[in-house]
């Protein structure tokens, strides 16, 4: 994949190509995972490489220094960076803590793979445009972008730990952010609203992770390919209403199930 590199501080310049450079292997070897579930006949025409400063003040103003736009995957490989982001999210969280503390490279390469996977074919449209026209479904494509990245390049244990880790950040959160349904996904944080904040970022990918991959263990037999198979029926159906409520039909979701994961009907808090 064709790279550049952009800084706000020109002395970080060779940390930055170098760990971007790193993170080039996993996604080489991601791409090659990913094969088996879909293709991409339309990849991303590079990756730019940046500084924290230059990805969120710079390029753009959100606060995560990890995007796709215009086709070029946007993101910072900074190990030292992400651990800082991480750290603010913890909320007296000891396992998160000690997760945080110790993140490896592969922690930051499965976030630029997630950024890859949303160029996979088997979403329905392209993601810039269904980002704007199709808010409501967004947690499934985020959580598919999570789930398959952490699968295809992390160890079980590893994969297992920080899902735990997020778990126990979810129970953390929910009193402050709440437990809306997941087709306001964003509602937390800066998306719709103005809470920069870390955490409410996190909020929801955290909780579309852990719902897609509930999905997949407890309804799909542990086969994500049946997971994204059912959502494509929604897809060539002609998407007709929410792909949540399309899953609850699906899969015979009780309202207890239904709102446990966080898929029942808005304004049923």
């Amino acid at each position: 994949m064709n790279y550049a590199v952009s800084v706000t501080d020109t002395k970080k310049v060779e940390e930055i190509e170098r760990s971007g450079r790193e993170l080039l292997t996993y996604l080489k070897k991601y791409e090659a995972f990913l094969n088996n579930f879909t293709s991409i006949e339309e990849p991303p025409r590079g990756i730019v490489f940046h500084d924290l400063l230059s990805a969120t003040k710079l390029y753009s103003t959100i606060p995560l220094p990890a995007y796709t736009s215009r086709d070029l995957i946007h993101l910072t490989p900074l190990l030292e960076t992400w651990k800082k982001i991480y750290l603010t999210t913890t909320n007296g969280v000891k396992e998160a803590e000690d997760y945080y503390r110790n993140l490896e490279m592969v922690d930051v390469a499965e976030i630029a793979a997630h950024e890859m996977t949303h160029h996979a074919d088997f979403f329905h449209s392209e993601f810039e445009d269904w980002e704007e026209e199709n808010a409501s479904d967004m947690w499934f494509e985020e959580g598919i972008c999570f789930y398959l990245p952490r699968k295809l390049l992390m160890s079980s244990e590893r994969f297992e730990r920080v899902m735990e880790v997020e778990r126990l950040l979810i129970d953390s959160y929910k009193e402050e952010y709440g437990e809306y349904s997941l087709d306001a996904f964003g509602e937390a944080g800066y998306r719709s609203g103005d809470n920069f904040d870390y955490s409410a970022a996190f909020y929801d990918y955290w909780r579309s992770t852990r719902t897609v991959t509930r999905l997949i263990d407890e309804y799909c037999e542990g086969d994500v390919q049946r997971l994204i198979n059912c959502y494509r029926k929604w897809v060539d159906g002609g998407e007709k209403g929410r792909l949540q409520d399309f899953f609850v039909e699906r899969f015979e979701f009780s309202e207890e199930v239904e709102r446990g994961l966080w898929l029942h009907s808005r304004g049923t808090d």
